[in-house]
């Protein structure tokens, strides 16, 4: 489909959802506050300086990962009848491959409402549960985790501007020095099969991942492996029903 066509509106999101999302940014932003004081506190405790600007780093590089990864899963496994996940994160995944553009016309709480459902079950543990301010390695893993959620949370945002024709001045400007997902780089995995340039945080990983076909193996694996799975790829699938 050519991305700059206009398509159908994206179906109405399950009720559940809206009201779980408004509570997730209340709870998201809470932990965010939470740990960032701790991990904030723990800088002149430990003296962790260039440690956790490794750390910003390694959780940027690490959430870049992981959406590839869960967009990989949307994409091929599932449907959208399944419980609780078809509806509210699987469904986005497949509708966004005949509806691009859609994700566009989404304003922010709206985009990246997901990705706050997601990011409070990893935060709410290491925010309670790291003793951060007492312990040297618990400060550092904290801070790890903050970090890569926070780039979770921001992901689909990178991933919307992705989409845009024309997007702010500094968003191009941080696409073009290669520190968000770009929007030549997204294009690809727009094209059909749509099964290449899984990564939307940054990308990075999409090359390597690629070369080793790590997710062309993982499906297999799956596939054969686990109970109840489909032997017959998503992409196999679509092949043999347009001929």
């Amino acid at each position: 489909m050519n991305a700059t066509n206009p398509a159908p509106a994206h179906a109405s999101p399950p009720a559940w959802q809206r009201p779980a999302q408004a509570v997730g940014y209340v709870l998201f932003l809470a932990l965010v506050i939470l740990m960032g004081r701790d991990v904030v506190a723990g800088i002149g405790t430990f003296g962790h300086g260039w440690q956790l600007l490794a750390l910003l780093v390694a959780g940027y590089l690490a959430a870049d990962l992981l959406s590839g990864v869960v967009h990989f899963l949307a994409d091929n496994f599932g449907s959208e009848t399944t419980p609780f996940f078809g509806p509210g994160f699987i469904r986005p995944f497949r509708e966004h491959h005949t509806n691009p553009l859609g994700i566009v016309s989404h304003g922010f709480w709206e985009a990246n409402g997901n990705n706050v459902l997601v990011s409070v079950p990893v935060l709410a543990p290491a925010a309670f549960l790291l003793p951060t301010r007492e312990s040297a390695w618990a400060h550092l893993l904290g801070s790890f985790v903050l970090f890569m959620m926070l780039a979770v949370f921001l992901t689909n945002q990178f991933h919307k501007w992705a989409h845009m024709e024309s997007p702010p001045r500094v968003v191009r400007m941080l696409q073009a020095s290669g520190l968000i997902l770009s929007k030549s780089h997204h294009d690809v995995h727009h094209t059909s099969p749509h099964n290449a340039h899984y990564c939307i945080t940054l990308g990075i990983w999409d090359p390597i991942l690629e070369r080793t076909r790590f997710f062309d193996r993982l499906e297999r694996a799956m596939r054969r492996w686990l109970p109840g799975m489909d032997p017959v790829s998503r992409v196999e699938r679509e092949q043999s029903a347009h001929g």
